[in-house]
């Protein structure tokens, strides 16, 4: 054989195995862009279109019993062409809010419940706060005519840390809870940062089958969800599911990190999360300063798998400083 002979077939040889690690490398290409996109189309929440809400909402089994021929039961939620209910546009002080509690026959304590109906739900909202009396108040303005539009029975718990210690806003839900548990037997918990306005009305502050994360589709991340698994903001939550994750961790001081683990306790045991549809979920964020980060919560959050059981509910520690029956809302000043 002739050297050009031998070369041109080494040639052909190496041209052959190119193209065939070249084809496999375009395939194998292929898939894992086919498999990746796949793996993003999945969501980590079970998205409830509006249509459908209706039936995933749980009603509260006590207040059903209290139906009586004069009393009927509350439709579970409103059904309005335009669901639009936007910020109110008024200068609120404590004038507007007195009138507001008085005008819409607000007990003392923040509760109230329809008169004309037996409403399907029992909610405690509970909302964590310290040193943010402007948003509290617009807060107030808002929520408290939209609850009711929604024909709930509800009381609203500010839950306000005193200086003593970093804020912790998963300890503060669950002093919430620990407390609204002393003053009723609420069967929907809704956990909220005082900073979140739903604007929405089709977006139901009761409780779904499985826990719900409210605030989807926030104004400043432009009404987009942030990553898959974000379950912070707003939720609700059964009472007897905030009770089987033994709550929040009180590791968190200071912030971040403790929603992440929340939905890491809620979900470990293969229970998924549920958003309404974006359009249901919109909220807007009232303008505030960011707080001080928690400089241990990647920490606390890739370890807190090791402390569901013992780290939260059940090992919940605080002190009482003042209850006050204010005129829209419970107030519970705690150290913690």
């Amino acid at each position: 054989m002739s050297p050009e002979l031998f070369m041109y077939k080494i040639f052909r040889k190496l041209l052959h195995s190119f193209k065939a690690r070249l084809l496999f490398l375009f395939f194998s290409s292929c898939l894992f862009i086919i498999i990746y996109r796949y793996v993003l189309s999945l969501s980590c929440a079970k998205i409830i279109p509006l249509q459908e809400i209706p039936h995933n909402l749980v009603p509260a089994i006590s207040n059903l019993k209290s139906v009586t021929d004069d009393k009927q039961l509350c439709d579970i939620m409103p059904m309005l062409i335009n669901g639009t209910w936007p910020p109110p546009n008024v200068n609120i002080n404590d004038v507007y809010l007195n009138n507001l509690a008085i005008q819409s026959n607000v007990q003392p304590g923040g509760s109230w419940k329809p008169s004309t109906c037996v409403s399907q739900h029992h909610v405690a909202i509970v909302i964590c706060y310290r040193d943010r009396e402007s948003q509290l108040n617009t807060f107030l303005a808002h929520m408290h005519p939209f609850l009711q539009f929604q024909q709930l029975s509800y009381q609203i718990f500010i839950i306000e840390q005193t200086h003593q210690r970093p804020f912790n806003r998963a300890k503060l839900f669950n002093v919430g809870f620990k407390e609204a548990e002393l003053v009723s037997p609420f069967h929907c918990y809704i956990f909220q940062d005082v900073d979140l306005l739903p604007i929405n009305i089709h977006n139901i502050y009761g409780c779904t089958k499985l826990p719900r994360h409210l605030s989807a589709n926030i104004d400043v991340f432009e009404y987009k969800v942030p990553y898959d698994w974000i379950f912070g903001g707003a939720i609700s939550i059964l009472k007897n599911q905030f009770v089987s994750v033994n709550g929040f961790s009180n590791k968190f001081y200071g912030w971040g990190g403790e929603d992440d683990d929340f939905y890491n306790r809620v979900t470990h045991n293969g229970t998924t999360i549920c958003r309404f549809e974006p359009e249901v979920s919109k909220y807007i964020m009232l303008p505030h300063k960011k707080e001080v980060p928690n400089e241990d919560r990647y920490y606390y959050l890739t370890t807190g798998g090791r402390r569901f059981d013992s780290d939260g509910l059940n090992s919940l520690k605080y002190i009482v400083k003042k209850i006050e029956l204010k005129p829209l809302y419970t107030r519970i000043q705690v150290d913690l």
